[in-house]
């Protein structure tokens, strides 16, 4: 990556009076990023940026962008709006940790791109003969903006808890265009809270008099999904004794949810097409057409543009839907929201166990810091009942009551600690007493490093456990080991983090299929997986043919 930087120097002035000194001592100084590629841009703003102490950096891509803002402080991003997925690496920089404002610039006005732009996140939008004066003047308001520390919604009224400006930025984005009625899509990692956010966008909306429908389109069999949604008329098939009403129609003055839209069977998504351009549609079964008023909100934690690529998922559908964007930021990019949420959960405890308080001790909260979070907030929430269990009657938590794989961290397997093959079953004798239910057994379980070979997926093998106090030796084994690794053996952090979940999936998806004696069904409720995911995972990792 490649950056051009250019640090502002005031030019040198006399102040004619003390109110001025004032004012110079109060000027807000920003960090300033243009991605782009056009070196007059570049000359005009830099030289704009002289008298007001401002610095500017350059990159050429928006890949490049996003890494500065992962790695620095800044505060606004001029977008040149002929990068390639440009309006779509906006929520994907305001998602970064400087959580930026976003401004693009466009070679020539379009109307509707400005729209687009505005409704994905951008502070504002302007044509490039009028950008340098208009930043100049933007940055002296930069600070009443929010998103970088300013005041903004309360997340919590909606059971959103974190301070990270990452978040702040994407709820920001939701509430500023919260009376918009455009459709939107959430996209982000399991686990990372699409669902509280459409419950949130639905709140704060002019349709939140009206109904929430949640449909989950994975969990929906392909077969029965249009007669569903679309709602049929009487004698439409066998078994069609009457009219039924559709979700579609359920959900008219309010707002539909789709979760899990690339789910949606293509056989099905053309008809969903025309729904969402006219709001009519027909029932299974014929009989008139029918209406439906509602604001479409969608969420998925896959690439909708490589299922287009893949031409499992119509182009024309995602544009549709996705008239604005967000990207909600893994837990592993949240920063201190980690122990933020854990408080709450350890609050939200002690309020339904007799007013008990736990109290995490330093260790215990540098683990949940340290660990990557593949399952995001629904993990941490698993993590922390399974804590509470094994803590029994003790009131402050340490590392050593933490599942291994937490407190230990990745566990050395060979030579190279990240080789990412299956970790050995260990020993233990940990007893789960108090376990509110069986998933947040099999989490422990997998946690604790019980990642069954193929062998063992006998449902007639219990898993093994082991003693808390192991955990201690394990990590000083592993902080040596990992120590004094030679740096040519280290591979990259992502391919690491790329090896790491692999085990990860492996350990659970074993425990889960043994845990449930391969009760697929039973599967899906625990791991709040779609059958067709679990499959699809099982088969991935040779767990079931």
């Amino acid at each position: 990556m490649t950056i051009l930087s250019h640090k502002s120097v005031p030019r040198q002035r006399t102040p004619s009076s003390p109110d001025m000194e004032s004012d110079a001592k109060e000027r807000f100084m920003a960090n300033v990023l243009l991605i782009g590629h056009q070196p007059d841009l570049y000359m005009h703003l830099s030289r704009l940026f002289a008298d007001g102490g401002h610095s500017l950096d350059v990159v050429s891509s928006l890949e490049d962008g996003i890494r500065h803002c992962r790695a620095s402080s800044c505060q606004l991003v001029v977008l040149e709006e002929g990068m390639d997925n440009a309006l779509e690496g906006i929520p994907r920089l305001r998602s970064t940790q400087a959580a930026p404002q976003v401004v693009v610039v466009a070679e020539r006005y379009n109307p509707e791109r400005g729209k687009a732009a505005l409704l994905s996140g951008a502070l504002n939008y302007m044509p490039k003969g009028k950008a340098p004066r208009a930043i100049t003047t933007l940055l002296e308001r930069l600070p009443s903006f929010g998103g970088n520390g300013a005041e903004g919604p309360d997340l919590r009224d909606f059971g959103i808890f974190g301070s990270s400006a990452a978040l702040r930025a994407q709820f920001e984005t939701i509430a500023r265009s919260s009376n918009a009625d455009v459709n939107v899509l959430l996209q982000g990692e399991t686990g990372t809270g699409k669902e509280l956010f459409a419950r949130a966008i639905h709140r704060m909306s002019q349709r939140r008099g009206g109904p929430l429908i949640t449909v989950d389109c994975a969990s929906l069999p392909e077969h029965l999904v249009e007669s569903l949604l679309f709602g049929y008329s009487q004698g439409a098939f066998t078994g069609a004794a009457k009219s039924r009403v559709g979700l579609i129609r359920q959900a008219d003055g309010g707002t539909l949810f789709l979760d899990e839209v690339s789910e949606l069977p293509m056989s099905l998504q053309k008809k969903f097409l025309r729904v969402l351009q006219e709001r009519r549609y027909r029932p299974v079964g014929g009989g008139s057409e029918e209406s439906s008023d509602f604001r479409l909100v969608a969420a998925t934690n896959k690439d909708l543009q490589e299922m287009v690529r893949e031409g499992t998922f119509r182009d024309d559908l995602l544009y549709r839907i996705s008239t604005m964007r967000v990207l909600l930021p893994p837990l592993r990019e949240r920063g201190l929201d980690t122990i933020e949420i854990a408080e709450h959960l350890l609050q939200s405890r002690a309020e339904s166990n007799g007013g008990k308080v736990w109290q995490m001790s330093a260790e215990f909260r540098a683990r949940l810091l340290a660990h990557p979070w593949p399952g995001n907030v629904r993990e941490l929430v698993n993590v922390i009942d399974c804590t509470l269990a094994v803590a029994g009657d003790g009131d402050m938590l340490f590392a050593e009551h933490l599942p291994a794989t937490i407190h230990a961290g990745m566990l050395p397997q060979s030579s190279r600690p990240w080789q990412g093959r299956t970790p050995a079953r260990r020993s233990t004798d940990v007893t789960h007493h108090g376990m509110h239910d069986r998933a947040g057994k099999m989490a422990h379980g997998v946690a604790n490093g019980a990642a069954p070979s193929h062998a063992s997926h006998n449902p007639s093998q219990g898993p093994s456990h082991g003693r808390p106090h192991d955990t201690a030796d394990e990590a000083a084994a592993y902080a040596t080991h990992a120590g004094g690794a030679h740096p040519d053996a280290l591979p990259s952090f992502r391919e690491a983090r790329r090896e790491a979940l692999e085990a990860f999936e492996h350990a659970y998806l074993a425990t889960l299929y043994e845990a449930v004696g391969g009760d697929i069904r039973q599967a899906c409720s625990l791991s709040n997986l779609s059958r067709a995911r679990l499959y699809e995972l099982l088969r991935k990792h040779a767990i079931m043919e």
